[in-house]
């Protein structure tokens, strides 16, 4: 029976462009302000975004959780693609709309590009702990801590988890998985550059903020790391026997199981008149991620016989299954495990991320416009990282709405839309958003989206 479990699976595998689609912005606030918002940032969402502004708004706030998921591809639309693996979602409440695709797996297969398919993504670490749960032996990403934060005037900590991943694979093999093997096409699969990469980790942040004349205050963040999983995986060329009409086809990665590391934050922000405000943040000014050398390879080998049993055309929670996990010896490695190795760890770590924007609020009413620009170095960064945001804020009784547009690199585009109920202490966002864009080379599709359940008191 096919199951909703793979579209979970398939989001903690193969959904986290080189590295991530996004330090996934800070805050359902954020998210419906186009992935902007810093300038007025209070609060846990300050800490992240801008540590210099918990010196202003005081007061404490409590974030009791966040939830996000963001993920976005070329080649084909992600509704698409989950529909060829067979992942049932016309029936989940709204997720259902966007992602159902009235076209057939043949019409979504012929229009894949001859290059294939490109997939990324970033999720909460609770969530995705959850998905690959579903499977028995899927490279699990590790203990999450909660997405929790507090603030106490100019002090604030905050925890969170993200699993981040992307994935490349070939027009060929997602024919293969989506419509099992066909013996006419034996000598037609290919797998190319068809692999994976995966990133899951925990942090915390403690930042503090202070104001220096009346008009500007700055602030500085420290961040523990702590790495759960380093993945990079690949497929591997069929082994096809043409005189019996089989074929077999391998997956192998290679896993660093834990890591450390730390990060360092400072901020900025600057009172103008007549309502304006003037900020700058750089995130991992200093840092530094280091993981550990003990690996461990994750094999599975999925293939049709000459007796019919044809493993692709199973459910794919059932493909993943077939997974096993081994400790590598450094002395007898496999030639697949072999040919991973090379530049495994390089650059296994964060970048820098400045960001600068100026914003107006009158009333209820907060306008703002940020710029982000992310150094070259450091894997963990994507296209959507580099970006121009503009965000409009709209607060009234008991009720707060938002609506942001972001532009990117290579054509890629956001558009998003939020709101927020608060009643006292008590309040809750919910924000989401579509990318889309084409470029010469590109045309992208994705979704993200932001839940956050939080208390605020005296100002903040």
């Amino acid at each position: 029976m096919r199951r909703i479990a793979p579209l979970g699976a398939l989001v903690a595998l193969f959904v986290p462009l080189n590295g991530a689609v996004a330090q996934m912005s800070a805050g359902a606030r954020s998210v419906g302000m186009g992935g902007g918002g810093m300038v007025f940032a209070t609060g846990v969402d300050a800490v992240e975004l801008n540590p210099a502004n918990l010196a202003w708004a005081g007061g404490w706030n409590l974030s009791i959780y966040e939830l996000g998921v963001s993920t976005i591809g070329t080649g084909a639309r992600f509704g698409e693609l989950l529909k060829v693996f067979g992942a049932e979602v016309d029936d989940v409440p709204f997720v259902g709309t966007a992602l159902s695709s009235d076209l057939t797996v043949d019409q979504i297969i012929n229009n894949i590009p001859a290059g294939g398919i490109q997939l990324s993504g970033v999720s909460d670490g609770f969530f995705t702990t959850f998905a690959t749960e579903q499977a028995d032996n899927v490279p699990s990403p590790g203990a999450a801590l909660p997405s929790i934060g507090l603030t106490l005037g100019p002090i604030g900590i905050r925890a969170r988890s993200r699993v981040m991943a992307d994935m490349t694979i070939s027009k060929e093999i997602v024919d293969l998985l989506g419509n099992g093997f066909v013996l006419e096409n034996i000598q037609d699969y290919r797998v190319g550059n068809t692999g994976w990469r995966t990133t899951s980790f925990s942090d915390v942040t403690v930042s503090y903020g202070t104001t220096l004349g009346g008009l500007l205050s700055i602030g500085v963040g420290g961040r523990y790391v702590m790495g759960h999983s380093l993945v990079d995986g690949a497929f591997f060329e069929p082994r096809i026997e043409i005189v019996d009409g089989t074929l077999e086809l391998d997956a192998v990665a290679v896993e660093a199981t834990s890591g450390t590391g730390y990060g360092l934050d400072v901020g900025l922000s600057l009172e103008l008149p007549l309502g304006f405000r003037a900020s700058a943040s750089g995130t991992n000014v200093v840092q530094r991620m280091t993981w550990d050398e003990a690996l461990v390879s994750h094999s599975a080998t999925w293939g049709s016989d000459a007796n019919g049993v044809d493993q692709f055309e199973e459910d794919f929670i059932d493909l993943l299954d077939e997974f096993e996990e081994q400790v590598i010896d450094p002395s007898a490695v496999s030639i697949q495990v072999y040919d991973l190795l090379p530049g495994f760890f390089d650059q296994s770590y964060f970048p820098q991320v400045f960001r600068a924007g100026l914003g107006w609020q009158a009333g209820g009413t907060s306008l703002e416009a940020v710029g982000i620009k992310v150094s070259p170095r450091g894997r963990f960064t994507s296209a959507w990282d580099e970006r121009v945001s503009l965000g409009i804020e709209q607060k009234i009784p008991i009720l707060t709405l938002r609506a942001g547009m972001a532009r990117g690199q290579d054509g890629l585009a956001a558009l998003t839309a939020g709101a927020g109920l608060g009643v006292g202490p008590f309040k809750i966002d919910l924000s989401g958003g579509k990318f889309n864009g084409e470029s010469e080379v590109s045309t992208w599709d994705g979704y993200y989206g932001t839940i956050s359940v939080q208390l605020k008191g005296g100002g903040a």
